[in-house]
Formats: C-alpha cells, sequence, structure tokens
C-alpha cells in the first residue's frame, strides 16, 4: 500500500528541508530545526527516519536521483549548464554530510554510475545537437568535477564551485 497523500508531502518537504539544513548547517543541525522548516513535528520526521543516519541517508539518495534526471528541452550545453548547478549544490551537500556517508556500514546508492550516465547522456545529446564538443569522455568530466572537493571549506566554497562549473563548461562547449 502506498502512503497517503499527506505523508509523502511531508517526506518530501522533510528532505528538501534536510537537504538544505545539511548543506548550509552541516550533518549535525538540530533535527528539530529540520523538522520545524519542513512545517511538521519532530514527532513526524521521527515516523520517516527513524534516526539522523536514515535522514541523512535518504536526503542523499535524493540528491543522487536528481543527478540522474535531465531536462527533455533544450539542447546538450543547456543541459549541460542545469545539471552542473544540480552537481554543484550535491557536492555542497555531500560535502556536510561526508563523515556520516563514508561511516562504516553506511548504505547509499552509488552516485559514481548514476552521474556517469547522466554525463554520457548530456555528452551524446549535445554530440548529437552540435552544443557540445565531441572528444569528451564522461569519466574524464568527473574527474575535472572531483575537483570541488579539494575546495577549502570556507565562505569562499560556493563562489569557487560556482566558477569551476563555469570552467567545465566552457570546456566543454562547442565554439561558435
Amino acid at each position: 500500500m502506498s502512503p497517503r497523500a499527506d505523508a509523502r508531502a511531508n517526506r518530501d518537504a522533510l528532505l528538501r528541508s534536510a537537504s538544505a539544513r545539511f548543506a548550509s548547517d552541516g550533518a549535525d543541525v538540530p533535527l528539530e530545526k529540520v523538522a520545524r522548516e519542513a512545517g511538521v513535528s519532530i514527532a513526524t520526521l521521527y515516523r520517516h527516519f527513524p534516526n539522523r543516519e536514515a535522514l541523512v541517508a535518504a536526503t542523499y539518495a535524493q540528491e543522487i536521483a536528481s543527478l540522474g534526471e535531465l531536462a527533455d528541452e533544450g539542447t546538450g550545453a543547456v543541459a549541460l549548464a542545469g545539471w552542473l548547478l544540480r552537481f554543484v549544490e550535491f557536492a555542497r551537500t555531500k560535502r556536510a554530510l561526508g563523515d556520516l556517508l563514508h561511516a562504516p556500514g553506511a548504505d547509499h546508492p552509488p552516485a559514481r554510475g548514476v552521474i556517469l550516465d547522466a554525463l554520457d547522456r548530456i555528452l551524446a545529446r549535445g554530440r548529437a545537437d552540435g552544443t557540445l564538443r565531441d572528444d569528451r569522455d564522461p569519466a574524464d568530466v568527473l574527474a575535472l568535477l572531483a575537483g570541488l572537493w579539494t575546495l577549502p571549506d570556507d565562505e569562499t566554497w560556493p563562489v569557487r564551485a560556482d566558477r569551476l562549473a563555469g570552467f567545465v563548461l566552457d570546456g566543454l562547449t562547442t565554439p561558435r
């Protein structure tokens, strides 16, 4: 039996709130703050996620799933630009969740495969419509993006991460 519509809406609101709070406040943000921002009680949060680790895992899984989604419209270059924005947000969230995600016994979806598949589809679209270079490999693009995790975790991170994603986009688009 699928959950009621209000239960699904509460869960979705909790995941949106958790993603935003983990990215801005870190993984140790008070769960009461996550629940309050989602517009639900702490009891509702615990009905959906019995502990912090379950909330972290679900948030991470949602972030991974969003990286696999591509807009159906637009050129390959437009799809890549939108995807890079989501990837930077994913990197920001993952940085905040790093310790919990890599804890022994942590169970989370394989990000690398989802990311490579999305990049492969974006690059194929760009090759087909001529907006992206045809000599780029998804694994090489991901290797470039891995540099986001080497940036210092300070107030300059968001600006520098966006700038690095722009460099990747510039290097993949075809000259006009």
